[in-house]
């Protein structure tokens, strides 16, 4: 008894002691395997990229906008009466002074026969009158009285005349009828719009142009103009108008005038692009793709492969035009910017080039330019 009371404890021990033992060892295999070195993997990220070039174009604007007549009247009615002739029909041709219609004058061309016949008795009153003051049976101011008269009626002949002239409406211009709101036998008042007259011979259109930009033009400046249903043809109109004042949006108002070719006949409400070089010589400009910027345009970086690490580098820009975006400062000519892949780079990322964009980038700037 005695014996195994003092074997228990030892052995108790002794496994406790193997414990310890068997645990330090696993731990200091654990520690040997992190502390021993590991062989590095190197991972390269593929991008595209585009070597920046200094290449040369014509600084020109362009604007969108819709054709309009260039000239606009309506015909309105300046008498009182019913239509009682409509002599033309919408999309007709006419001439200046062509007369479009005719409104009752009965009542007018009555009245002008009663102050005619006014007139002939009023006529012969002056003349007896005229007489009598010779003879001295009246005085000069009755003479003078009947001389008014007739002065009056002459002038009610005259403003009846005119009102005469009123019931027929001619034509203010050479052009096409638009519109006719009225229908014949319809009563017509001053101010009744009896018609509507274009004239297309020539057209115009109205584009909106930003401060920055308007100052770049002058009137008499050509500008080239592509449409949408001639899309082979160019036509070169003229600023007719630059206006004086912008708009709540701080937009000015431009107007160019197009004379309407026979061949390629363009009508208002159509659609067109103005394109307007607004340098006398080609400019110098370092471009690169818009998409290879990282974050906004406020504040743009781009990432820039060096020793096929990527770099990222801030930088600043000047005009934009279309899929390419000018650089002035910050990308250098012969830089090699990455233009996709971007997501996956940060600082000093090892990238591996599987193409360049350089071909596709450069007609496409060639497009812009022309």
């Amino acid at each position: 008894m005695k014996i195994s009371k003092i074997l228990i404890p030892i052995i108790v021990l002794s496994g406790l002691g193997y414990l310890v033992y068997a645990q330090l060892s696993e731990n200091k295999v654990v520690i040997e395997e992190r502390s021993a070195p590991r062989k590095e993997v190197n991972l390269e990220m593929p991008v595209s990229i585009y070597t920046a070039t200094t290449s040369e174009f014509n600084d020109s604007l362009n604007f969108n906008g819709t054709f309009e007549a260039k000239k606009e009247l309506s015909v309105i009615a300046e008498s009182s009466g019913r239509i009682t002739d409509l002599f033309v029909k919408e999309g007709q041709r006419i001439s200046k002074g062509q007369v479009i219609a005719k409104i009752d004058d009965a009542s007018i061309k009555a009245q002008m026969d009663m102050i005619n016949a006014q007139l002939d008795k009023t006529k012969n009153d002056v003349s007896s009158y005229e007489r009598l003051l010779k003879a001295g049976a009246i005085s000069e101011q009755q003479y003078e009285e009947v001389k008014l008269s007739l002065k009056n009626i002459e002038a009610n002949l005259a403003a009846t005349t005119q009102q005469l002239k009123y019931t027929t409406l001619v034509a203010p211009m050479s052009g096409v009828i638009q519109s006719i709101p009225v229908e014949q036998g319809s009563f017509a008042t001053p101010g009744t719009q009896i018609a509507n007259v274009v004239d297309i011979s020539s057209l115009k259109m109205v584009i909106q142009v930003p401060e920055k930009d308007v100052v770049k033009l002058r009137t008499g400046q050509k500008v080239n103009i592509q449409t949408e249903v001639y899309p082979e043809k160019s036509f070169t109109g003229v600023i007719s108008l630059i206006a004086v004042q912008a708009d709540a949006a701080r937009k000015y108002n431009v107007e160019i005038e197009l004379p309407v070719s026979p061949s390629f006949p363009l009508k208002p409400g159509m659609f067109g692009n103005v394109s307007i070089n607004t340098s006398s010589e080609p400019t110098l400009a370092l471009f690169i793709p818009r998409k290879s910027i990282v974050g906004s345009i406020q504040n743009p970086e781009v990432f820039v492969v060096s020793n096929r690490k990527a770099m990222k580098k801030s930088i600043k820009i000047g005009q934009v035009k279309g899929s390419l975006i000018e650089v002035t400062k910050g990308v250098q000519e012969g830089d090699q910017v990455v233009i996709s892949g971007q997501v996956n780079l940060e600082e000093g990322t090892t990238v591996q080039i599987t193409s360049s964009e350089n071909q596709d980038q450069n007609s496409n700037f060639k497009q812009l330019s022309e």
